[in-house]
C-alpha cells in the first residue's frame, strides 16, 4: 500500500457525474490500475462504493481528505500537490 491511498467514489451520484472518467485520469496519470501502487510507493488507487459526499460528486478521498466537484484537470492538480509535498519532504 502506498503512502497515500486514493479512493474514487463509484456510488450512483459520482458515477453519473463522471467517476469513471476520474478513474481513467488517475490510471493514466499514475500509470497503474485499480488495486495497484505506483512504482515510487506514493499512491495506491482503489474504488469505493460510496464516500457519502453525493452533493459534491464526483469525489475522491486521499487519506481522510475528500475532494469534490472533480474533473480531469482538478484531479491531476491534486495529485501534483501530493507529489510536490513528497519532493519537498525528501529534500529536507
Amino acid at each position: 500500500i502506498g503512502k497515500h491511498t486514493i479512493s474514487v467514489c463509484m456510488g450512483t451520484a459520482c458515477y453519473v457525474k463522471g467517476a469513471d472518467k476520474i478513474v481513467d485520469t488517475l490510471k493514466k496519470e499514475l500509470k497503474i490500475g485499480v488495486g495497484q501502487t505506483t512504482e515510487d510507493g506514493l499512491f495506491t488507487l482503489q474504488e469505493a462504493r460510496c464516500l457519502g459526499a453525493c452533493g459534491i460528486a464526483p469525489v475522491i478521498m486521499i487519506g481522510e481528505k475528500i475532494y469534490g466537484e472533480l474533473d480531469g484537470k482538478k484531479t491531476v492538480d491534486i495529485i501534483n500537490q501530493y507529489r510536490k509535498a513528497a519532493r519537498q519532504s525528501a529534500e529536507k
